[in-house]
């Protein structure tokens, strides 16, 4: 499951799992990601689609967690 985290970092956007539970399966991930400790697993969402519930999005996003957008805070 860990190269699943790793192909949707370095993917363009994230990968799709088909799933039978996807909200069970988001909470694996989110545990994999937690005892790995690799900040930049940080950057990944995992979203449930809204239009396919066996579906389940592992979306990279191009920020960090917790770092704010460019320009807010700059003088």
């Amino acid at each position: 499951m860990l190269d699943h985290l790793y192909a949707a970092l370095h993917s363009p956007r994230g990968i799709i799992i088909q799933t039978e539970d996807a909200e069970k399966l988001r909470q694996r991930y989110y545990a994999i990601r937690r005892e790995t400790l690799d900040p930049d697993l940080d950057r990944l969402s995992f979203i449930i689609s809204p239009t396919d519930p066996s579906q389940l999005w592992i979306v990279r996003n191009d920020q960090k967690k917790g770092t704010p957008p460019a320009g807010v805070g700059d003088a």
